[in-house]
């Protein structure tokens, strides 16, 4: 699900299926009841997940204009909530009933390591499905003139969805950051510092991500994908305001 290797991973498992293009396909919509306090309007946004070592996962995005909630699995006890409107992370773990918390912190040092990016577009299919009409584009991201991503995204897809993953990331990279100082130097790797400190918000100035794809980079691992990211499906539709609010659990801040 969400990716960050120098912070502990707050969620559980997930990250993404290498597939093709398909047709995006309709999901049920969100069960609805009286216990709901009020509806929001959101975009909900599924995704499957696959992270080397851990298999595939699916992962749901529920977008709205204060909140940014991810799911890695149907249960919804466990969840990561970002709050747009003050850029802050809450990560749930219900077995242990507590909420870690991430404030935003802006990233002051400099890398460790120089980082040459450059980048590249391929050609698509000009059989390829349009993705709400729109066109998707292919590009691969290099540091250090090694391939580092490789995405298929939709310029103008889902803007607002992309400005609240924008402004996430980049509070992940301030977190990120500060626990970069601790990293011993022969640990340092160049796709890892662009990606989740230094240059979080790169790959998604190109537009929506469909397909997303990092191949692996140690030598055990650099002829495997090491994660991948498809997307399934997304909709717009009224949700539960509950679906925001934090359960009363221990917040424990890291920064």
């Amino acid at each position: 699900m969400i990716k960050w290797k120098m912070v502990p991973q707050l969620m559980g498992k997930g990250k993404v299926i290498n597939c093709l293009l398909s047709v995006l396909l309709l999901l049920p919509a969100w069960a609805s009841g009286n216990e709901q306090k009020a509806d929001v309007e959101a975009t909900i946004i599924h995704f499957s997940e696959f992270e080397l070592g851990s298999g595939v996962y699916p992962v749901s995005l529920t977008i709205t204009a204060d909140f940014l909630r991810i799911d890695d699995t149907d249960e919804g006890k466990d969840f990561v909530l970002f709050n747009r409107k003050t850029n802050e992370i809450y990560s749930v773990n219900s077995e242990q009933q507590q909420i870690i918390q991430i404030k935003q912190t802006p990233v002051t040092i400099k890398s460790p390591m120089e980082l040459k990016l450059h980048e590249s577009e391929l050609a698509m299919d000009d059989n390829a499905p349009l993705i709400a009409g729109k066109k998707a584009r292919h590009y691969q991201f290099f540091v250090n003139d090694k391939l580092c991503y490789d995405l298929i995204s939709v310029p103008d897809l889902m803007p607002d969805a992309v400005m609240a993953l924008k402004t996430f990331k980049q509070v992940l990279a301030g977190q990120q950051s500060e626990t970069l100082r601790s990293v011993p130097g022969d640990l340092h790797e160049g796709c890892e510092l662009a990606r989740h400190v230094f240059y979080p918000q790169r790959y998604l100035e190109k537009g929506f991500p469909i397909i997303e794809k990092e191949p692996g980079q140690a030598d055990d691992t650099k002829d495997k994908i090491n994660y991948s990211r498809t997307l399934i499906n997304f909709k717009d539709e009224k949700v539960s305001s509950d679906r925001f609010v934090l359960p009363d659990y221990q917040v424990i801040p890291i920064n």
